[in-house]
């Protein structure tokens, strides 16, 4: 499906999902545009009656064949929320906004760009990013999907504004709680988290390596990225892969082509 603001014709996006149309569950809002709809999920900017830009998303949870299990779209919608709500107040952590229904969650829209397409990396962002991520480890969260540049997003708020390149968390998708179900598995995703961190820093911004990064890193080659694989990718991409027949795509990242601010998440 296209990921472009003007979705009118796309026959994939749901019927009460347009772009300039109403907001399911939000009164008075606005679609701004269709971030993403698949099998999984639903994402839409949007604009709140009080003018306020805010991410709209709905678990969808479509099995084949094409049958929606509303049980566990709630638990998806949730869950994710959940984490969000146990993390407000955390810099880096786009604040929860409402849960208009059991399927819906809504929270603040961050205008920036994922890491993947920032060429040259900004002093403060790993730095800071090191911080945040301690931050969401401290409230008992495993983000458990820190591998990918694309899940990092890197704040454009405007040259002079304090925010200037701000990193930011913002897809908890497959996070994991502590007090959960496999709240057992958190102290060692939280390892795998910081060793995916450090290897984005060896990566992008050598420079700033740290003896502590080195540690993880030697410490984290062998446990630890077998531990992501078994744990989180291999179950992941068989559902989407393998089961669904259909990839939900790498992020809500901005495409190429896309003028800045119209994406901010996975």
């Amino acid at each position: 499906m296209t990921r472009d603001g003007d979705t009118q014709a796309d026959p994939d996006l749901p019927a009460d999902l347009r772009a300039g149309g109403p907001v399911p569950h939000v009164e008075g809002a606005v679609v701004e545009c269709v971030l993403k709809a698949d099998r999984y999920a639903e994402t839409a900017r949007v604009r709140l009656p009080d003018g306020t830009l805010a991410v709209w998303k709905r678990s969808v949870a479509v099995i084949p064949p094409g049958v929606r299990v509303a049980a566990a779209a709630h638990r998806l919608a949730a869950r994710e929320a959940d984490h969000l709500e146990r993390l407000i107040g955390v810099s880096g952590i786009p604040p929860l906004l409402g849960r208009p229904s059991p399927d819906v969650f809504l929270r603040r829209w961050i205008e920036g760009a994922d890491l993947r397409q920032v060429k040259d990396v900004p002093d403060r962002v790993f730095p800071e990013l090191r911080e945040l991520l301690a931050a969401v480890h401290a409230k008992g969260i495993a983000y458990a999907d820190l591998a990918k540049e694309d899940n990092i997003l890197v704040e454009d708020a405007g040259a002079g504004h304090a925010d200037h390149h701000q990193p930011w968390l913002v897809d908890f998708q497959i996070s994991v709680a502590e007090g959960t179900w496999a709240g057992g598995l958190v102290p060692l995703l939280q390892r795998a988290d910081r060793y995916h961190l450090a290897r984005h820093v060896k990566r992008r911004r050598p420079d700033q390596l740290t003896d502590d990064d080195r540690r993880t890193i030697a410490a984290g080659k062998g446990l630890l990225s077998r531990l992501h694989r078994t744990l989180v990718k291999k179950p992941y991409n068989l559902l989407t892969r393998h089961l669904v027949r259909r990839w939900s795509g790498a992020g809500e990242g901005r495409r190429e082509d896309e003028p800045r601010g119209m994406r901010d998440i996975r």
